[in-house]
């Protein structure tokens, strides 16, 4: 069954249907797909189940829900920068409204009471595409928000209703776990460190104005080519919001490179003469601000945090668990809980891996020490 059988009257999906398409994604998200095939895949089930034509995925820091990195079959080119001013200013649906709301998804036909116009981000930036309906669904698991979904119908296509919702509803914890999943695959690298940080200026229109040599080399690791990473058009709209409108997510984002490095991008207004222009920085991340992403993207319990957090310190066995009020046994086998979790084999691993350096650190060699029993 395609989207096209969806045109024309609505009928309701049975709940067979409905069961079967989050059977399937919850296979999906347990899968060895990588983050980007289980995405696709996902798409494949709900465009069977709910029907759509174009749609756009991005993942998004847990924290500020800003993109780290999208795919998707459309392309908003150069509506993109007003179609994210018009979000975070609190259009009718978008995604700081769904991130800090308690539903996880909305249709923009149920939201605008049908009347699609009401809504400007569709007036000005989906409807010059031939777009009708649009439904958004924030991917958020009990650690974060990890990405957006937005799927769309053509104009002419019926609207998408309440089981539609229902169902995105119903999986977007699944989603989130499948794409939490994409922080925690692949190599890290610590050695470039020394990468200056880098500057880009963005006008009142969210285009770019003038920018440091060093934002070449940084954006080139990000976005490849020419292009700004999805993340800085957001935060540049985020902090001209006008505080009568802003909602207070931070104005920033972690992300790694191509390369392994984790960076973070932060943007802040000018004052004076520019006050209409905001300043974008990229630099490399803290170990701080990685061990914050990296605990909740594998799912770290709060003990578990606290433990590992007294364990960068150089506490031995005997001091953590002191620390903590517990036994030795309890603290190793905690140990061995957030060793499976993460994948690594020793302590001195787990804590070069949760700041973001496996690379370097094992370049470095040497013995492992601090290992839990058997």
């Amino acid at each position: 069954m395609g989207w096209r059988t969806h045109r024309g009257k609505p009928g309701k999906m049975a709940e067979r249907d409905r069961n079967r398409c989050r059977e399937r994604i919850e296979r999906i998200a347990e899968s060895d797909l990588d983050v980007e095939q289980a995405r696709r895949a996902a798409i494949a089930e709900l465009r069977r189940a709910i029907g759509f034509e174009r749609w756009c995925w991005p993942l998004t820091d847990p924290d500020t829900g800003l993109a780290m990195s999208g795919i998707g079959e459309f392309d908003f080119g150069a509506s993109l920068a007003r179609l994210v001013a018009l979000e975070e200013q609190g259009d009718v649906t978008s995604k700081p409204r769904l991130i800090l709301g308690p539903g996880a998804s909305a249709a923009l036909s149920m939201a605008t009471g049908g009347d699609l116009h009401r809504s400007p981000r569709w007036r000005e930036c989906l409807s010059p595409y031939g777009i009708g309906d649009e439904v958004m669904t924030v991917c958020r698991d009990r650690y974060g928000c990890w990405g957006s979904l937005e799927l769309m119908r053509d104009r002419g296509d019926r609207p998408f209703d309440e089981n539609d919702v229902r169902l995105l509803d119903a999986i977007s914890a699944t989603l989130g776990r499948l794409v939490r999943r994409g922080l925690i695959r692949g190599e890290h690298c610590g050695d470039r460190e020394s990468r200056p940080p880098g500057t880009i200026i963005l006008n009142g229109d969210l285009a770019a104005s003038a920018w440091t040599a060093a934002v070449n080399d940084w954006f080139g690791d990000l976005a490849g080519g020419d292009a700004l990473p999805p993340g800085v058009h957001e935060i540049g709209a985020r902090v001209l919001t006008p505080p009568k409108l802003a909602h207070h997510l931070p104005p920033s984002v972690r992300i790694r490179t191509r390369s392994g490095q984790w960076c973070v991008i932060e943007g802040a207004r000018l004052e004076g003469d520019s006050s209409r222009c905001v300043v974008i920085t990229v630099r490399a991340a803290t170990g701080d601000e990685v061990f914050d992403l990296l605990c909740k993207a594998h799912g770290l319990t709060g003990r578990e945090r606290q433990l590992v957090s007294l364990a960068r310190g150089g506490l031995a066995t005997t001091q953590l668990a002191r620390a903590l009020g517990i036994s030795q046994y309890t603290v190793q086998d905690h140990l061995k809980a957030i060793f499976e979790k993460t994948g690594v084999r020793s302590r001195r691993e787990l804590l070069s891996h949760l700041t973001g350096r496996l690379a370097a650190a094992a370049a470095r060699g040497g013995p492992d020490d601090h290992e839990p029993p058997e």
